[in-house]
């Protein structure tokens, strides 16, 4: 009879595994809810930190002479350097990129794909900004002075539905198909001409966003950290007084 009841008192509760098993998982569950707003504060200052980089390397370039854009097959990509490019000529129509605000009017881009004249590469051009509902006009070749900042390819967060392409009104840039319309060595990202072409206007070379936005992200973040831990705190010590 001994015997019968240690045997049955060291027997495990079925139900009990279950219940410690879901009781690992909403720590578990907890433990990421507290901890991933300071990650992403971290995350956030790192890209501010990064952004101020870009901002001394623009700020570096805006006072030195402008280099010779020259194609190299490990090319690194743009960091706001300051380049002139050989004597070329545009290549096709422009690509009017829309929903780019400047100064808060909606208006386009216009991106020119351009060839230069000794070595035949390429290069998107960006002309300057036109407001909406103001017309075009045609540009020559002697109008562009091929000379201004290297930047990233300008992307918009766009929808479904939203049109891309080479050519005309786009919504986002279409680089696989700029590059098998006009084949060649291509640079990454676009030059942003220091003068722009009237009645276009020049665009702002910064960063697409500052260091201080990205700082008061991870200020943000800090502050819902600390809020999430504080009630987490609370709940945990509430349920230990009732016990």
């Amino acid at each position: 009879m001994t015997s019968f009841m240690t045997v049955s008192s060291t027997h495990t509760d079925p139900e009990h595994k279950p219940q410690s098993r879901w009781r690992r998982l909403l720590w578990l569950f907890l433990l990421v809810i507290n901890l991933l707003p300071y990650v992403l504060g971290v995350w956030q200052w790192q890209r501010g930190q990064d952004k101020e980089v870009l901002l001394r390397s623009l700020t570096s370039a805006m006072s030195t002479a402008p280099v010779e854009l020259v194609f190299r097959d490990a090319e690194p990509p743009p960091e706001f350097t300051r380049v002139r490019l050989d004597h070329g000529e545009p290549v096709g129509p422009v690509i009017e990129l829309r929903n780019s605000y400047l100064a808060g009017q909606s208006g386009r881009r216009i991106l020119q794909p351009w060839r230069q004249g000794a070595d035949h590469s390429m290069v998107l051009l960006d002309l300057g900004w036109l407001v909406d509902g103001a017309s075009l006009p045609d540009f020559r070749s002697d109008q562009i002075v091929a000379q201004g900042y290297r930047m990233p390819t300008p992307r918009h967060f766009v929808l479904s539905g939203a049109t891309k392409g080479a050519e005309g009104p786009v919504d986002q840039v279409d680089e696989d198909t700029l590059r098998k319309r006009y084949p060649g060595h291509w640079f990454q990202g676009v030059v942003v001409l220091e003068n722009s072409p009237a009645p276009l206007l020049h665009w702002p070379v910064v960063p697409e966003f500052m260091p201080d936005r990205h700082y008061a992200y991870a200020l943000q973040w800090l502050l819902l950290g600390i809020c999430i831990s504080g009630a987490s705190w609370l709940i945990w010590r509430r349920r230990h007084e009732i016990h």
